[in-house]
């Protein structure tokens, strides 16, 4: 049988657990799985929303910086999945406030 401090959810761990309860699963999966999985508790953000329409701009601006620098192609592909979400979103979209 494992010890407490293995069976202990980390705070992100609670975070995505949570929302993912609460219906935010691509948060949840951000946290869980993607750049936030490894985010130190100090460490600055900043966040694009598929409701900002000019996030889709950003991201492919991002890969194609991220392209130069060699990023891993699973990085670049994760983007790309992004972008799609974002393009298909159906919520009202707007520039950033």
């Amino acid at each position: 049988m494992g010890s407490t401090a293995e069976k202990a959810e980390s705070p992100l761990q609670q975070c995505a657990r949570i929302l993912r309860q609460a219906g935010y699963s691509a948060l949840a999966d951000e946290i869980e799985f993607g750049a936030l999985a490894g985010v130190a508790p100090t460490e600055p953000l900043f966040v694009l929303c598929g409701r900002d329409r000019l996030a889709p701009q950003a991201v492919k601006a991002w890969i194609d910086l991220a392209r130069l620098s060699n990023v891993p192609d699973y990085k670049l592909e994760s983007a790309h999945l992004a972008i799609e979400a974002m393009e298909r979103w159906p919520g009202e979209r707007h520039y950033p406030d």
